[in-house]
């Protein structure tokens, strides 16, 4: 049994309490079921992921969509598929309101990862000669920076030879 409140239409378990009732896969058997389809191919594309990347599985909808589809058969229910049409307008708001919020946090992870990964260069030493002091992310053909703890602004001679003290 779904959350209440999670998805879909509010109280709806409490309305089918009263008439609604478990019953054995057995008591289903030639009967016709009807499934929200999306709400299966939502489930597949959360849970179906591979073990190592956590990316979603290839095909996972379609894949999950034919397992079960299979097991309903063999169990002799016939499964009605049902796709509830378009979104309303309230659910387009919400979707779109997770996306940009999504995208911003998706956004702010790239820039503290980019700003990590920049200080561990400059911890390095790697950056000499591609960025400056300024606020801006790695910019090429910028004056060099001067590595921590020099004393003056000039470049490090790295040729290994030559006379300076």
């Amino acid at each position: 049994v779904p959350a209440r409140g999670a998805m879909g239409v509010k109280s709806l378990w409490d309305l089918l309490a009263l008439c609604g009732r478990r019953c054995s896969v057995d008591a289903l058997d030639r009967k016709r079921l009807a499934v929200d389809a999306s709400i299966w191919l939502i489930q597949f594309i959360k849970a179906m992921r591979d073990s190592s990347t956590g990316e979603m599985m290839q095909n996972a909808p379609q894949l999950g969509l034919f397992r079960r589809l299979c097991k309903l058969l063999f169990l002799h229910v016939r499964p009605l598929l049902v796709f509830d049409g378009g979104t309303p307008a309230i659910k387009r708001k919400t979707v779109a309101r997770r996306r940009e919020f999504r995208q911003r946090q998706e956004g702010s992870v790239r820039r503290t990862a980019e700003k990590l990964l920049l200080n561990q260069m400059r911890g390095r030493h790697l950056l000499h000669g591609l960025v400056t002091n300024s606020s801006d992310p790695v910019r090429r053909g910028s004056a060099p920076a001067a590595p921590p703890g020099a004393a003056s602004s000039a470049p490090l001679d790295r040729g290994g030879g030559g006379g300076g003290g």
